[in-house]
């Protein structure tokens, strides 16, 4: 019969093995990160561009297409949701 102390001493043992296990593992993937993925440095200089906004034009059909598709997303396919779209802009 295991008496509670032999238990506990099983379950710390097992614990601390399974922790230095998985310690290892961790370290030796992290090894192959390190040695076969070593990747070259290179300066790049890359220029530097002036922040510069485009303006999309938005044809009128491709705005009423967003409408449309908004005000469907918007009413959950109820019939009459009763929805205005008050203006349309683009979203990155």
């Amino acid at each position: 019969m295991i008496t509670m102390s032999k238990a506990l001493t099983i379950t710390v043992f097992s614990m601390t093995l399974v922790f230095i296990t998985l310690t290892m593992i961790f370290f030796i993937l992290k090894s192959f990160k390190t040695f076969i993925y070593k990747e070259e440095v290179v300066d790049k200089k890359v220029p530097v561009k002036a922040n510069i906004k485009k303006e999309l034009e938005i044809e009128e059909e491709d705005r009423v297409v967003v409408s449309l598709a908004a005000s469907i997303i918007a009413g959950e396919g109820k019939v009459n949701p009763n929805f205005h779209i008050s203006s349309i802009k683009r979203i990155k």
